[in-house]
């Protein structure tokens, strides 16, 4: 029986040369696909997006770029807002922690509340009750008296010195009530600052290198 040299080049045979084809180009995903007649069982799925939410585990979401952390995208500000809206009340704390804002909140029932924001989304990721400052009645007090909001005294601090609100956090000692900032500058240093919770002022600003300097001259 002989060859059938025009069958090797139609039909299947030529589905085959064409698939062989496009192995050797390096189209091979889109080849196999095509050999497969087009199915959904066969197709390539494609690139998943990035994700803007928080995971089903609560861990914060990715920023798609590969590097397992979260994109630190939203500020100490908007992260307060954020809390804000899911807690009525004044923000006592908030801290940059591994691309998830801490967020220590005084609701207007007296209730201490502690919250994660993720730093990427700005989605709120956890609300849970605070046990250990319900005792604190003296800082409750001193907070609802502050002229001065933990946004308002973030962007004061800014102002003295550029750069990154990784932390803020409302202290009151014998009548004294302060915001204590940490900024990282613009040049990567950190800075730490007080900002006075009645008028805004900046009574105190510190270089995290200058106290590195006087431990080298000890």
């Amino acid at each position: 029986m002989g060859i059938d040299v025009r069958r090797m080049f139609t039909g299947r045979g030529l589905l085959v040369t064409v698939v062989a084809a496009g192995v050797l180009a390096g189209g091979g995903a889109t080849a196999v696909a095509a050999a497969n007649g087009g199915g959904e069982q066969g197709a390539v799925p494609p690139p998943a997006g990035p994700a803007i939410a928080a995971t089903p585990s609560g861990q914060p979401s990715d920023d798609g770029a590969g590097t397992g952390r979260a994109a630190e995208r939203v500020t100490a500000e908007q992260a307060a807002a954020a809390a804000l809206k899911a807690v009525s009340g004044n923000v006592a704390e908030i801290d940059l922690d591994d691309g998830v804002w801490e967020v220590e909140v005084l609701a207007g029932n007296g209730e201490w509340r502690d919250l994660t924001v993720d730093a990427g989304s700005g989605k709120v990721l956890s609300d849970r009750a605070d046990d250990d400052d319900d005792d604190d009645r003296d800082e409750a007090a001193a907070l609802r008296k502050a002229k001065v909001s933990v946004s308002e005294a973030a962007r004061a601090a800014l102002r003295s010195a550029p750069g990154t609100v990784t932390s803020v956090e409302f202290d009151e000692d014998d009548g004294r009530a302060v915001w204590e900032i940490e900024i990282t500058g613009q040049d990567g240093n950190e800075r730490e600052l007080e900002v006075n919770a009645g008028n805004s002022k900046v009574v105190f600003d510190h270089d995290d290198d200058d106290r590195d300097d006087d431990r080298d001259d000890d």
